[in-house]
């Protein structure tokens, strides 16, 4: 095994790595730029399929709009009433120890997890 490790080091050793001569990277740059890229979206993505789906989710959300307007009890219009009388509400039944814990973890996890995005975007920079 050990043999193996040898003969892969000195092929390593033997080996000389160098640049292309400067007459190849001149045709190769010369070839280069005589072509034209072409805007790969235009060849491989079809437009009547584009449309379907605008039209598809367009009318989704149409279907969505006139179930809403038309479920709607518009007798009850103009008749506005508060369904809790604002004197009788104890916040402290809703704002207790549970719900002050659950928000404190969850402005931590977003506060970590915006500042790994910074450092992210940082350190790529």
């Amino acid at each position: 095994m050990a043999q193996h490790f040898d003969i892969e080091k000195h092929l390593r050793e033997d080996l000389e790595f160098s640049a292309p001569s400067p007459d190849f990277s001149k045709k190769v740059m010369g070839a280069i730029e005589g072509m034209r890229i072409a805007p790969p979206s235009r060849t491989y993505i079809n437009k009547k399929v584009v449309y379907g789906f605008g039209l598809f989710f367009l009318l989704l959300i149409a279907a969505a709009v006139v179930w809403a307007l038309v479920s709607f009890n518009w007798s009850a219009a103009g008749k506005f009433v508060y369904a809790v009388e604002l004197s009788k509400l104890n916040p402290s039944q809703y704002i207790n120890h549970k719900t002050l814990n659950s928000q404190l973890f969850l402005n931590i996890l977003l506060g970590l997890i915006f500042l790994d995005k910074y450092f992210l975007k940082r350190s790529l920079h």
